[in-house]
């Protein structure tokens, strides 16, 4: 029975620590599942969250009149827009004139719009890109007796309406050629009633303010060449002089056949004025939504070019000579995308004093180590007097010996916290230097107390 008690209780010991171990298992099981369902849980709603749809973003862009070559880009941009991307749209609003767009940009209406470089704006307007040029015409019927801008005071001449961009732009030229305003007949009218005006021999002369490709001007010369009418272009030849007054106008030039090939029209290339029409937003607009309009109109410009061919000439707004408009956020990420940062930019500079300040280190280091080495050779100098000291301690049979002994000990010492204090040993060493000191005195307090019980006093 006795020998039975401790076999039961080994047992019982087994038991216990078996019932440990399978409840261990179940735990690790349990945690385990529940770390598992965890992150099964984090996967699936990180997954919902990174495809979940947010819904289509829309930019409202204000154009132009229907028609007109910048209200025909952007309804053909919004459509490249639909097709490449998933959450942007463009809805295009026609308006009357870049100076509307303005006004309903401002005020908060419509998120981007087509103006020309020479709208006024306020400080939160942003540029995007250069959409193309318009160019300055200034046509006049074939039998006409004008030849260069002074000769128009004796004709009848239509313009651009009152309040549009392309009205102030004629007296802008008027002015330069001090046109007097009161003696020659001008009417501001639109371009339909100009055109027929001309054709219909109502109207000597028309100036308005379009593109090369814009389609109302290309009507009229087919109009005119069916009308068996011959029209010509007068040159503005001091268009480089107005630009030097006038900085948001420039100088071009119209290529001989340019409108028409029957004829042709031009005769010949013919100097006139410029400006550019360029896509602008606000700056609270969103980066991210302005980056991808921008991506598109460059990235997808051949399939904008297909449906409309003024859009090749969409550009990158020239930062190297300035720009009147700041460059929005979100365009700015996509033109410089692919530029180097700064460190490619300056790999070469970095690394050399990447090596100089490596060099430099190694130097310090090498220097340090030997300063090192010298200090712990002198505490090494000071360790070995001390053993030297405590060797002879413990075989003097002198008290005097001894308590010369006592005297060198701490004359040790004083030289070395004088070393200590002027860096000519480390602080471990005088550490180390320590607790050898400690044990040389006590192994000379210990003799000397030995020598006395016996007596010795040699």
């Amino acid at each position: 029975m006795m020998d039975a008690e401790p076999e039961d209780a080994d047992n019982d010991s087994v038991a216990r620590s078996a019932n440990r171990k399978s409840a261990s298992r179940r735990t690790f099981w349990i945690v385990g599942g529940l770390f598992a369902i965890a992150a099964a849980l984090v996967v699936i709603g990180g997954n919902w969250w990174l495809s979940r749809d947010t819904g289509a973003i829309f930019l409202r862009v204000g154009t132009g009149p229907i028609g007109s070559d910048s209200h025909v880009l952007m309804r053909e941009t919004a459509e490249v827009v639909r097709r490449h991307s998933d959450d942007l749209r463009l809805q295009v609003i026609a308006t009357r004139d870049p100076s509307e767009n303005i006004s309903l940009l401002n005020s908060g209406q419509i998120d981007a719009a087509a103006i020309r470089a020479d709208t006024p704006v306020v400080s939160d307007v942003r540029i995007i890109a250069n959409l193309y040029s318009d160019y300055f015409h200034l046509i006049v019927d074939g039998g006409a007796p004008a030849f260069e801008i002074d000769d128009v005071t004796r004709l009848r001449i239509a313009i651009p309406q009152f309040g549009t961009d392309a009205f102030r732009s004629f007296w802008v030229i008027a002015d330069h050629y001090d046109l007097p305003i009161d003696r020659f007949d001008w009417t501001a009218t639109d371009f339909s009633t100009a055109r027929d005006g001309l054709l219909d021999g109502r109207f000597d002369a028309l100036f308005t303010v379009r593109s090369l490709r814009d389609r109302a001007l290309l009507l009229l010369f087919e109009d005119a060449q069916l009308k068996s009418r011959r029209l010509r272009y007068l040159p503005i030849r001091q268009a480089e002089a107005i630009s030097l007054k006038r900085p948001f106008l420039g100088a071009g030039t119209i290529p001989a056949g340019a409108l028409s090939g029957a004829g042709p029209v031009p005769f010949r290339p013919t100097p006139t004025g410029t400006v550019e029409r360029i896509l602008v937003t606000r700056e609270q607009v969103s980066s991210e939504s302005v980056r991808q309009l921008t991506e598109i109109l460059f990235e997808h410009r051949l399939d904008l070019t297909i449906r409309f061919a003024l859009a090749s000439a969409i550009s990158a707004p020239n930062e190297s000579v300035g720009l009147n408009i700041p460059l929005h956020e979100g365009a700015e990420q996509f033109y410089t995308r692919d530029q180097p940062g700064f460190l490619q930019e300056n790999a070469e500079p970095i690394a050399l004093m990447v090596t100089v300040f490596a060099m430099l280190v190694s130097a310090l280091l090498a220097l340090r180590s030997r300063l090192v080495a010298s200090q712990k050779n002198r505490a090494d100098k000071y360790n070995h007097q001390l053993l030297d000291l405590n060797a002879r301690a413990a075989v003097s049979s002198s008290l005097p010996d001894l308590a010369g002994m006592r005297s060198e000990l701490n004359k040790i010492l004083e030289i070395v916290v004088i070393a200590l204090d002027t860096d000519e040993v480390t602080d471990e060493g005088f550490q180390s230097f320590a607790l050898l000191w400690e044990s040389v005195r006590d192994t000379i307090r210990d003799r000397q107390s030995e020598l006395a019980r016996t007596g010795t006093q040699t």
